[in-house]
C-alpha cells in the first residue's frame, strides 16, 4: 500500500470504531512494520465552529493497512492552538 493509502485506511477505521466524523490526518510516522498517524477527529460538534471539541488520535496500522490499535492522546477546542503538548513515547 501506498503512504496515502494507509492514511485513508486509518482515518476510515478510527470512524468505524469511534462513531466520529470527519478526520483529518496531520501526522505520519513510521516505526518498525508499524504506521502512527496522529489523527483529528470531530468528537462534538458545534454551530460554531471554534467550539468543535477534537479528539487527537495515535492510529496504528500495518502495511497492508490492518488496524492494530488507537488511543486518544488528547482533546482541544478547534480554535485552542497547542504547541508541543501532545507527544508519543
Amino acid at each position: 500500500m501506498e503512504i496515502k493509502d494507509i492514511v485513508e485506511t486509518a482515518k476510515e477505521k478510527l470512524m468505524e470504531f469511534t462513531g466520529f466524523s470527519s478526520p483529518n490526518a496531520i501526522g505520519i510516522n513510521k516505526e518498525g512494520n508499524e504506521w502512527h498517524i496522529t489523527v483529528e477527529i470531530i468528537e462534538k460538534p458545534s454551530e460554531a465552529v471554534n467550539l468543535e471539541i477534537l479528539g487527537i488520535y495515535d492510529v496504528r496500522v500495518d502495511a497492508s493497512g490492518n488496524l492494530l490499535g488507537y488511543e486518544r492522546m488528547g482533546m482541544r477546542k478547534r480554535g485552542d492552538i497547542q504547541k508541543g503538548d501532545i507527544r508519543r513515547e
